[in-house]
């Protein structure tokens, strides 16, 4: 866990995967996380406040909602985090995900990437997100949660896969005929790794990528859609997107666009969406895409 007393404002997203503004609509609703201000006036959060808060991010990545944990006492939370066994490994460790953690931990950066190439060279891009950066990512969080690796830890690797896949994807050839896929994130939604792993998939199947990046308006994703003349419109929702917005945000979409442009949507912030809007496809997981994807290429409609 982080050692330092208190951490600011600024930094709270970066340590904990919440929003400022997500926060302050938790701060309203349930009294938490409470406001606190250092000796110059800056908003500051304590470390009792953010070991509180990574105890609700694993509930609320297990699938509950913030009305069921967030007004609840830390005990109370911890608790449900033990008898649910969030604290502990999710699958065993491989020894690929070892390595690279104890690489992280001395800060071996070289020989980080060097065995992130290795990993990648032995299967498709498919493979090496579901067999090493998927479990990866899950290793992280729980070394980082048991005191294994600090914050920054967690943090550089996630920064270096984000590069790292955004290099696969500029890299690949785009098929013939292949469809036009528009990535972006929601308005509110920062979290893009899990885009850009679907990205990176889908771009080694042989779509065509256009990646727009986070927190864009709809309507700017709409002129965006349209002026690239794209056939899929794909967004995430990490786990921290309210799951109020989700089905009115892709309602609206839906609305905004065409109805000849697909819309598709994944990420652990659809857990709680039990149907999606009409003319929305949910993606489940990376095997679920490429299967949509063939669909599309044999339906031959392309734009």
């Amino acid at each position: 866990m982080p050692q330092n007393t208190f951490v600011l404002q600024s930094e709270i997203e970066l340590i904990t995967g919440f929003g400022i503004e997500q926060l302050r609509k938790w701060r309203q609703r349930f009294g938490f996380p409470p406001a606190q201000y250092d000796g110059r006036g800056r908003a500051i959060y304590s470390r009792d406040t953010i070991d509180r808060l990574m105890v609700i991010k694993r509930l609320l990545e297990a699938g509950f909602r913030p009305g069921h944990v967030v007004a609840k006492t830390v005990l109370e939370n911890l608790k449900t985090a033990a008898d649910l066994n969030l604290f502990k490994p999710h699958v065993e460790r491989s020894d690929s995900t070892n390595a690279l953690i104890s690489l992280l931990s001395h800060l071996d950066i070289e020989a980080f990437k060097a065995l992130l190439r290795k990993q990648r060279a032995k299967r498709s891009m498919l493979d090496f997100v579901k067999d090493t950066i998927a479990p990866l990512m899950i290793g992280i969080g729980d070394a980082w949660a048991g005191g294994e690796i600090d914050v920054h830890h967690e943090h550089l690797c996630s920064s270096m896969i984000e590069r790292y896949l955004i290099a696969e994807t500029l890299k690949s050839i785009p098929k013939a005929f292949s469809p036009v896929f528009l990535f972006a994130m929601p308005p509110g939604e920062r979290h893009q790794l899990g885009l850009l792993m679907v990205e990176a998939v889908m771009a080694d199947a042989g779509a065509y990528i256009i990646n727009v990046g986070t927190d864009i308006p709809l309507n700017s994703l709409k002129l965006a859609a349209t002026e690239c003349k794209v056939d899929v419109v794909a967004l995430t929702f990490s786990f921290s997107y309210p799951p109020r917005d989700v089905v009115p945000t892709l309602a609206h979409l839906r609305r905004l666009l065409p109805q000849s442009m697909l819309i598709w949507a994944g990420g652990a912030g659809l857990s709680q969406v039990k149907r999606a809007p009409k003319g929305v496809r949910i993606i489940s997981h990376f095997d679920e895409a490429i299967t949509a994807l063939g669909e599309l290429v044999r339906a031959g409609q392309l734009r």
